[in-house]
């Protein structure tokens, strides 16, 4: 019995694991275009969804939430900018912002179209993985979930409260 789990448990460890990497939402600052790993909208657990998207009509399994959410900090607040649909969706168009806030029952503030993202709460961190050597280009922001503490200051990059840029370490 001892020799067929064994074998069973070396068996299992030859097996890979795949997912499908999903389309990232998009933190535009100044002329920088950063790619977080974070979706922020999530949090509000909106009940309709953007484009009436839920996971069983995802276009693709890159793409479970059926959208990706364009962000912008302007004078250290961020702001929700515009939600387009993924690269792999056939449909066109943009969502309508405001229709979609108040479809979903929230307050909000809205300046020249862009929604003030007063419900995010967060710090970001920088994203290191072992590829990244051949991404100098790109920054890749999360949520530090997994962050080693000894890492935490020198890798955190962004810290938000109720929306307001409470720490930019960006440009670093």
């Amino acid at each position: 019995m001892k020799k067929i789990m064994s074998f069973i448990f070396l068996l299992s460890l030859t097996f890979s694991a795949f997912a499908t990497e999903q389309e990232m939402d998009l933190l535009i600052v100044e002329n920088d275009t950063i790619y977080l790993k974070t979706s922020l909208l999530e949090k509000l657990e909106l009940e309709t969804p953007p484009f009436g998207n839920t996971r069983e009509r995802a276009p693709s399994t890159g793409c479970w939430r059926g959208y990706r959410a364009i962000w912008k900090i302007i004078d250290n607040k961020l702001y929700l900018e515009k939600i387009i649909r993924c690269n792999s969706d056939r449909g066109k168009g943009e969502q309508d912002l405001i229709e979609l806030f108040k479809a979903n029952g929230f307050d909000f503030k809205e300046n020249n179209g862009m929604i003030l993202a007063d419900w995010v709460t967060e710090d970001f961190y920088k994203m290191n993985f072992s590829s990244s050597n051949y991404y100098k280009d790109k920054i890749y922001l999360y949520d530090g979930w997994n962050e080693k503490e000894k890492n935490k200051d020198k890798n955190l990059k962004l810290k938000i409260k109720s929306g307001e840029i409470k720490l930019n370490r960006l440009k670093e």
